[in-house]
């Protein structure tokens, strides 16, 4: 499903990992944003000092991978943000999170958050 884990993996972290996290949550691999969170999430575990500006990092590589336009990449994970926040029960979000989440989290604050579960074992 995915072509970019044949790379090194530094961080240990498979991208079929982050996509079952995205699934725990509530994501659903329909979305496009799922599969491209999966890549800047990847990306970011294994290169973490080229991606601490997402928006200037992360979306713009994300964009030409899949030969998008940037603004989609940030919609789309925009979206994906807003379908795991509209279920009822945020637990799982606020497992990950770590703290009771009072609104949706922003693209960055969410993929943050993934990031950190995923490299910390926030468990």
């Amino acid at each position: 499903m995915y072509s970019f884990h044949s790379e090194n993996k530094i961080s240990g972290v498979a991208p079929e990992e982050i996509g079952r996290l995205l699934r725990s949550i509530g994501a659903s691999g329909r979305l496009v944003g799922f599969h491209y969170t999966v890549y800047i999430v990847y990306h970011i575990l294994q290169k973490p000092d080229e991606y601490f500006w997402i928006t200037k990092c992360a979306y713009p590589e994300t964009a030409r991978y899949f030969k998008v336009s940037t603004s989609s990449v940030e919609h789309a994970i925009r979206t994906l943000i807003a379908s795991t926040w509209n279920r009822r029960d945020h637990s799982d979000l606020n497992r990950v999170a770590g703290i009771e989440l009072e609104k949706p989290p922003t693209n960055s604050e969410f993929i943050d958050i993934l990031v950190a579960y995923l490299r910390y074992g926030l468990d």
